[in-house]
């Protein structure tokens, strides 16, 4: 089915981040060696000393960056590595918020003809914009909590012509899935410090941190998986409306 295939693609397109992220760190560790819990307490102070602009210039890039389709989950985990858990959230829940109200105007007032020829052309894409007129808020909020790429929901939302205060509220399901992603970057930095250790001790707080890195990882495959199978059933039930009406 060619909504099924779309889920599946984003999905893996998703782990394939994930991965990459994670080779860049082996590599990074590698050739830092001993040197790179050093190289991290440098960016740290750096970033302080620059903060909050520096949030803000990220909040900036990642409203531009992710317009125009860049995976926001690089994004995000390079916010959790950079800023820390609260501070690298706050940024990227902003930033979120920010791009999605941009796109959302972009459709509406600039590229709705453009919009609309990209959807003509996928169907699964055309399915799930016509569902979205019949359940708009429920949709709304499951997809967001798919793999699928934020700004192309938006852009999909915004000349499927949904409300804009429902629109918004709708982004928030996308606050577990960014911290997670976060948590990523901040566990991955935290890793980074472990391994720079002149012992290889394992300390509690390395336990806690690694743990619920798996925890959100699961948490985020079983939101998803729902999220998935209840756009199926929507999606199908609104086909299945479209073809009876028509017989």
């Amino acid at each position: 089915m060619p909504i099924n295939r779309l889920l599946t693609n984003a999905r893996f397109s998703t782990v394939l981040t994930y991965l990459v992220m994670g080779v860049l760190l082996v590599v990074a560790i590698v050739l830092a060696g001993e040197e790179i819990e050093h190289h991290i307490d440098s960016i740290d102070a750096w970033i302080t000393n620059l903060r909050p602009w520096s949030v803000l210039a990220f909040v900036g890039l990642f409203v531009v960056v992710t317009s125009v389709l860049v995976p926001e989950s690089v994004l995000s985990i390079m916010a959790g590595a950079l800023f820390g858990l609260a501070w690298g959230t706050a940024a990227i829940v902003a930033g979120t918020l920010l791009a999605a109200a941009l796109q959302y105007a972009l459709s509406q007032r600039f590229l709705r003809a453009r919009i609309k020829r990209a959807i003509a052309e996928r169907a699964s894409l055309a399915a799930i914009q016509r569902s979205v007129c019949r359940d708009a808020f429920r949709l709304q909020a499951l997809l967001r909590l798919t793999p699928l790429n934020p700004a192309t929901v938006s852009y999909m939302l915004g000349v499927a012509g949904v409300r804009f205060f429902g629109f918004m509220l709708a982004c928030l399901a996308l606050v577990p899935t960014l911290f997670i992603e976060v948590y990523f970057g901040y566990a991955g930095k935290h890793v980074a410090r472990m391994a720079g250790r002149e012992t290889p001790a394992v300390y509690l707080h390395d336990l806690t941190v690694i743990g619920g890195l798996a925890v959100t990882i699961i948490v985020m495959v079983l939101v998803s998986r729902m999220a998935r199978k209840a756009i199926m059933e929507t999606v199908s039930g609104s086909l299945g409306s479209d073809h009876a009406k028509a017989q």
